[in-house]
């Protein structure tokens, strides 16, 4: 599937993570943001999510990372996926105890994104934070994509797990808000 303003396919997504040492970023480590990204698409999480995540918060034998207090929920959990599940390991096993992305604030991370999308000339980071019916596409493009990759691999029989991953309370804020591009799909299977 190709990019799009709320959609992120694999091949740009391994560009844009390729492209992170282009940032010049001083603060931290290159693989350290390339890992943020990476965590919040495979766990579709939320940018803040990701960014207060602490090396403590994941539970690796059983496959949950803790999240605390998220935007609907007082208590949240997230799946690690098995395909994400080595390389996360292997990643965290570098890090010492305690918050992994420091300081760092979402607006940092948002600009960050804006500038790889200008110079990696990607659609949803370069067309103002808010595209094609008011859709924030900044932080959300990696839950988006993760969604979308999924529905394509998954099938829309099984949209309850996706929107289980995503952490929604009803499986039509999956379909009809996140994923909503793939309409035309549907229409053209039933």
């Amino acid at each position: 599937m190709e990019s799009n303003p709320n959609y992120i396919n694999p091949t740009d997504f391994d560009t844009i993570l390729q492209s992170i040492p282009l940032l010049h970023i001083r603060k931290w480590d290159d693989k350290d943001i390339q890992y943020l990204l990476k965590i919040l698409y495979h766990m579709a999480l939320r940018p803040s999510e990701g960014i207060r995540l602490h090396k403590e918060s994941f539970d690796l034998k059983n496959r949950t990372v803790y999240l605390g207090e998220t935007k609907t929920s007082m208590s949240d959990k997230a799946i690690i996926p098995r395909v994400f599940h080595e390389d996360l390991a292997a990643w965290l096993s570098t890090k010492e105890d305690g918050p992994l992305f420091e300081n760092l604030q979402y607006r940092t991370l948002w600009v960050w994104l804006k500038r790889l999308g200008k110079m990696l000339n990607i659609e949803a980071w370069s067309d103002g934070n808010r595209v094609r019916e008011q859709e924030l596409t900044v932080g959300h493009i990696f839950r988006k994509s993760w969604g979308k990759d999924m529905l394509d691999q998954l099938g829309y029989e099984k949209i309850d797990v996706i929107s289980t991953h995503l952490r929604h309370k009803k499986a039509s804020m999956t379909f009809d808000y996140y994923l909503k591009g793939n309409i035309a799909k549907v229409k053209d299977t039933i």
